[in-house]
This record gives C-alpha cells, structure tokens and sequence, in this order.
C-alpha cells in the first residue's frame, strides 16, 4: 500500500485494550504503529504471534500455522481501531477543539503505561473518564474480499494496514493488507455496517 503521511501515535498493548472491546484469545491486535487522516483515514498496527498461541494446539499439531481467519479478524479489529480514533477526533472537532489534544492525551497514556517522565495523571484520567465503554464502542458485520499469499508462523510478527477509502452513511469500506517482515501475506478489501458510540458531547467534547 502507498505510504501516507503518518501522525506520531505509537500505542501498546494497554492502550489498545482501552480502545477495543477484544480480549484474548481473540484480541488480535499488539500494538498502533502509526496513524493518519490525509489523504484517507489509515492504521498501521502489529500482532506478535507467539508459539504458545492456544489455537496451536489443534491448528496445526507439529505445524504452527496460524489460521487465515485469525489474519483477517486482525485486519478488523484494526478497522475497528481505525474508526475508534478518527470518530474520537471528529468528535472534539464537530465540537470546536483541537484534535491533537486527543492524540497528545493518548501519547501521554501510553507513558503512563510504560513509566516514561512526562506522564500527567490528570490528563490520563480525564481520557479514561471520557472514554465509553470499549465494549459498546462499535459492532459490524462484514463482507470480506480477501486473497493469501503466503502462510503465517508461530514467532513471526504479523503487520496491519488499513486505509479507509469510502463512507456512506452506516456503510465504510476499507483496503486492507498484512505483511510479514515486509513482504504480504494477505490482502483485500473489507465492507461493514457500522454501528458507534462515541464518546459524548459532555466528554471529548469539551476538550
């Protein structure tokens, strides 16, 4: 996919749980790697699969070969997060701020998190507060066009894209692909009916 200009948004693995309502086995997503809103919303996120994964111990035994259904749930959940973050800022600048503010809030939770200085505890709070509930931040079902190009293993660290490329009304299209260690492994195109709750107008809204 063509590389876009990226905002500095590096999110691990708390943060992403936070945004998301996955949790393992089925959490498919480690970590945001870079984010942007020009020329098209996109993501870039990662899933280290470690050889311990549960589903390993039927898919396949002697053979760790990570299902294409697990690939393609990542490539989703990455949508997921996509709409999360940019619903997130359209939500503050409907409302009259800045979307850094949001972004900055983010980069300083993910500092928390790592006990990096420079983290304010004020600012996490008042995020955390104003964030929904992750369980109700968004539901869809899809229509996945997806082709494979080569097999994923245990101890690999598979690599999402994601660029949203059409919006109508409840309905969102997106391009997606996954690589591993540069080279794709899948890619396609993922259709949803989108279904969100945003943070409200007494929370992010007044940021």
């Amino acid at each position: 996919m063509n590389r876009r200009q990226a905002d500095s948004l590096e999110l691990g693995p708390e943060v992403v749980r936070i945004l998301l309502p996955h949790r393992r086995p089925m959490l498919m997503v480690d970590r945001v790697l870079a984010f942007g809103r020009t020329p098209v919303p996109w993501l870039r996120a990662e899933r280290h699969i470690s050889a311990n994964e549960d589903v390993f111990d039927g898919h396949f035994p002697g053979l760790k070969l990570w299902p294409g259904i697990y690939t393609i749930e990542g490539l989703g959940q990455t949508c997921n997060l996509l709409r999360v973050l940019q619903g997130m800022l359209d939500q503050v600048e409907q409302h009259g701020g800045e979307p850094q503010q949001v972004l900055e809030a983010l980069r300083n939770l993910e500092l928390g998190f790592r006990l990096q200085p420079g983290f304010n505890q004020d600012l996490a709070e008042r995020l955390v507060r104003d964030m929904p509930d992750p369980s109700s931040l968004l539901g869809f079902s899809t229509s996945v066009e997806m082709k494979f190009m080569a097999p994923i293993f245990a101890g690999q660290c598979l690599r999402y894209e994601v660029h949203q490329t059409h919006v109508i009304e409840q309905l969102v299209r997106w391009e997606v692909e996954a690589e591993v260690q540069g080279q794709p492994v899948a890619r396609g195109v993922m259709t949803a009916r989108i279904g969100v709750k945003l943070p409200t107008v007494e929370g992010l809204g007044r940021w």
